[in-house]
C-alpha cells in the first residue's frame, strides 16, 4: 500500500510541472511589430524578446527607416537606415494588477545607411564623404507594455540610436506603437 501511494505521489509531481508550464499565461519568447515615426520619415521595427525572468529579457531588434534630408529649401534627397540591435532590458516600474510594465535597456547596434539611392552626385554642395556605408554604434530604449490579453500586449517603444561612423545624422530617435505576441 505504501508503494502505491509513493508511486502515485511521484506520478502526480511529474505531471504537475508540465501542466503548470502549459497553463501558464506567457512563455519566455515574444515577437513584436511596431510602425515607427522619425524626423522627416517613418519606419518599421520587429523585436524578438527572450525572457530570463519576469523582470528582464534579451531583445533582438530589426529596424528599417525611410527619410528625406532637406539641406536647403529647394533640395531633398532620400536616405534609408537598416539597423540590427541586441540589447538587455530590465523592469523599472510595474503594476502587474493593471497589466502595465515599463522597461529600460539597450546595447550595441550595427546597420547600413543607404544615401541618395546609391548616387554620389548631389544637386548641391554636400560633404564629399556622404555616401552609403555600414554603420555601428549603440542604442537605448524605453518601452511601455500594456497587456491586452494573455497572448497580446500593446507596446510603445522610444528608441534612441547613435552611430559613430555615420556620414549623415549620427543620432536617430524612433517613436512607435505596436503589438507584441507572446508564445507559450
Amino acid at each position: 500500500m505504501k508503494q502505491y501511494h509513493l508511486c502515485f505521489g511521484v506520478l502526480l509531481v511529474l505531471l504537475v510541472f508540465p501542466l503548470q508550464k502549459g497553463f501558464s499565461q506567457r512563455g519566455n519568447l515574444s515577437l513584436g511589430l511596431v510602425p515607427t515615426y522619425k524626423t522627416d520619415g517613418y519606419g518599421i521595427q520587429i523585436n524578438a524578446n527572450h525572457y530570463h525572468s519576469s523582470t528582464d529579457y534579451v531583445q533582438l531588434s530589426l529596424a528599417s527607416t525611410f527619410s528625406k534630408e532637406n539641406p536647403n529649401s529647394g533640395v531633398e534627397f532620400p536616405y534609408d537606415d537598416y539597423l540590427l540591435g541586441i540589447g538587455y532590458f530590465t523592469t523599472i516600474l510595474t503594476s502587474s494588477k493593471r497589466g502595465l510594465f515599463f522597461y529600460f535597456g539597450g546595447g550595441p547596434s550595427v546597420g547600413y545607411k543607404h544615401i541618395n539611392d546609391g548616387e554620389t552626385d548631389f544637386p548641391f554642395n554636400a560633404p564629399e564623404d556622404a555616401e552609403s556605408s555600414f554603420i555601428y554604434g549603440a542604442y537605448a530604449s524605453f518601452e511601455m507594455d500594456f497587456y491586452i490579453s494573455d497572448r497580446f500586449s500593446l507596446i510603445v517603444p522610444i528608441n534612441g540610436y547613435y552611430h559613430f561612423n555615420s556620414d549623415l545624422n549620427d543620432s536617430t530617435l524612433l517613436l512607435g506603437a505596436g503589438l507584441r505576441y507572446y508564445f507559450k
